[in-house]
């Protein structure tokens, strides 16, 4: 859950810590790499000429798409590691803390420094010279020092350069070979290469593929978040809430109208199938919220 968490998306009234400046993820050793300019000297000369410092942002940032596309080799999101997890969290532990049977876990996902093609899994990502990452290469003030325009072509051979170099590293693996000479390895991110690192909440997100220019001022963090998280969420531990809706089986739906009843269940979010009718004790009062 902490990695889906992290996942990449349109996070508003509820940004992960990572948005916040409260989590910061670094990799290990991805600075030496990234100075060792004999492995850098026979590659692309807008790798090759780059100052180490230039190579780290580049690295990174692909390190950060992959990482926040889930594409990362872990156990945690292998559904045969999750299958197993859910068996026994239903042996051996209680509700809440067992994971619920028809929960759909965050899965990760593979990959390939190509374009896609007909035919191919929906369970990979695609990173191409025209897409996200090959834009956020060609933008003028990524590679200050190359003043050539990179075509699509060289910008798909530095990427494949850089998986390469990150392999080269241990900060990914190969999981799937490449199958012919218009295929691509398959990688994911290596969770062991990750370095979690606590924030203070000064520093906020930037995804400078997704955000070319940072904002003049700086940028600032949600303060009322970083507030949340801290302090004000310790007061909500212990407090729990259910749905009640026509998708949770009649049964279940009785038992939660019976714990709401008693006050055992302090938090009901409900479709109109609570509010047409159920009776529950003394409350005589519900707060409709709709489009």
């Amino acid at each position: 859950r902490i990695y889906q968490d992290l996942r990449r998306g349109w996070r508003v009234t509820a940004p992960n810590l990572e948005q916040c400046g409260l989590l910061k993820i670094e990799y290990l050793s991805l600075n030496d790499l990234c100075e060792s300019q004999a492995d850098w000297a026979t590659l692309h000369p807008a790798l090759a000429d780059a100052r180490p410092t230039i190579r780290e942002q580049l690295c990174k940032t692909l390190l950060d798409f992959l990482r926040r596309e889930l594409a990362i080799s872990v156990d945690y999101l292998n559904p045969t590691y999750q299958e197993t997890i859910k068996q026994l969290g239903s042996q051996w532990l209680g509700e809440p803390w067992a994971i619920d049977e028809t929960e759909q876990m965050a899965r990760s996902f593979v990959a390939y420094p190509r374009r896609s093609q007909p035919g191919d899994s929906g369970e990979a990502i695609y990173v191409s010279g025209r897409g996200g990452f090959g834009l956020y290469l060609r933008r003028a003030d990524t590679l200050p020092h190359y003043h050539q325009k990179l075509s699509s072509e060289e910008t798909e051979q530095i990427i494949v350069r850089l998986f390469e170099m990150l392999r080269l590293a241990g900060l990914v693996e190969v999981v799937h070979e490449q199958r012919d000479a218009q295929d691509a390895p398959g990688y994911m991110v290596r969770a062991a290469g990750m370095i979690w690192k606590a924030g203070d909440g000064s520093e906020p997100l930037r995804d400078p593929i997704r955000v070319p220019r940072a904002a003049a001022t700086g940028g600032q963090t949600n303060e009322f978040f970083i507030r949340f998280y801290r302090s004000e969420a310790r007061r909500f531990q212990g407090l729990r809430a259910k749905e009640h809706t026509a998708q949770v089986a009649p049964d279940e739906r009785i038992d939660r109208e019976e714990r709401f009843r008693k006050a055992d269940l302090p938090l009901l979010f409900c479709s109109p199938t609570m509010e047409l009718g159920v009776d529950i004790a003394q409350l005589n009062a519900v707060g409709l919220r709709n489009v």
